[in-house]
């Protein structure tokens, strides 16, 4: 993941519960790309022409995940493991934030009983559009873009802090 994207995984509304923070046993079940639990939902039909509406669909360089949108901009990625849904992604540039896209996003969201989840701090977005840009707006990866010398320090700190935990 590049420093300008902030990460989200759409998670099945059972899977998340009531939880503001996934715990992280249950987060890492959703990202273990090793064979991780399979999403709890089927996608409907139409999922590719929602997405082609939201982000031109991409060439994909592996046959497991189907890309829409630009890896150095937004873009959502569907993973597939022997043909089930392992996990969806999706990454916001925060150098351009888009309020109809981030609100296109918690739509497709909630009509697939998904709620988007930021992957960094597992944080449950069960919020409106405003409450996400405010979100992705004073996440660190946000802030490190706009102020690198100030914020650098603090993203590597939590990586070694990540780092030592393991």
């Amino acid at each position: 993941m590049a420093l300008w994207h902030v990460s989200f995984l759409l998670l099945p509304k059972s899977a998340v519960a009531e939880f503001d923070e996934v715990p992280e046993k249950t987060f890492l079940a959703y990202v273990d790309e090793d064979g991780g639990i399979p999403q709890q939902f089927t996608l409907p039909a139409d999922y590719a022409a929602r997405l082609s509406a939201l982000l031109p669909r991409k060439e994909s360089w592996a046959p497991e995940l189907e890309i829409w949108g630009h890896e150095h901009s937004d873009d959502v990625q569907i993973w597939r493991q022997a043909g089930r849904v392992s996990s969806i992604g999706v990454r916001v540039d925060v150098r351009k934030l888009d309020d109809a896209l981030l609100g296109r996003f918690l739509a497709l969201a909630d009509d697939w009983s998904c709620v988007l989840v930021e992957r960094r701090y597992r944080k449950v977005c069960r919020m409106n559009v405003l409450e996400l840009r405010a979100l992705i707006a004073g996440h660190p990866h946000r802030r490190a873009m706009s102020d690198p010398a100030a914020w650098l320090p603090v993203l590597a700190d939590e990586v070694r802090k990540k780092d030592r935990e393991v």
